[in-house]
């Protein structure tokens, strides 16, 4: 009778162990969920129905609220809503970031704005 329970115990033991391996082996080996694809914004030659005037465009917002603004991580369409369409866009290689990009008349350069894939939101930028 002892020699009953033992075996018994010692069986149940192992098949939970048995159990819990299969289950962590055939959860481990399943496919991981599928990319989020990363979408780019449009610019201002290929949609020109789309840009409006903003608080950039019209001039009301200084140099020193731009970095402010931008200093803070806003959203992608916080971005475009404020500056309006970029000039461009482009995506790195590891399709980590976006980069868009302002021409300014005024100077003749380009000011960037680095918009995470991830988080849809700013990660880095140059304005000059």
């Amino acid at each position: 009778m002892l020699y009953g329970r033992i075996y018994i115990k010692y069986f149940l033991s192992v098949y939970i162990k048995l159990l819990s391996t299969l289950f962590i082996l055939l959860y481990s080996c399943s496919a991981p969920p599928p990319p989020k694809p990363v979408v780019m914004p449009p610019t201002k030659l290929s949609n020109p129905e789309l840009d409006q005037e903003t608080l950039f465009s019209l001039g009301y917002i200084s140099g020193y609220e731009i970095w402010e603004f931008l200093r803070d991580g806003p959203s992608e369409n916080e971005v475009i809503e404020t500056f309006g369409l970029p000039d461009s866009v482009w995506l790195d290689d590891s399709e980590s970031t976006k980069f868009l990009y302002y021409f300014i008349s005024e100077i003749q350069d380009y000011n960037t704005i680095e918009i995470s894939a991830k988080s849809d939101s700013v990660s880095g930028f140059e304005w000059d």
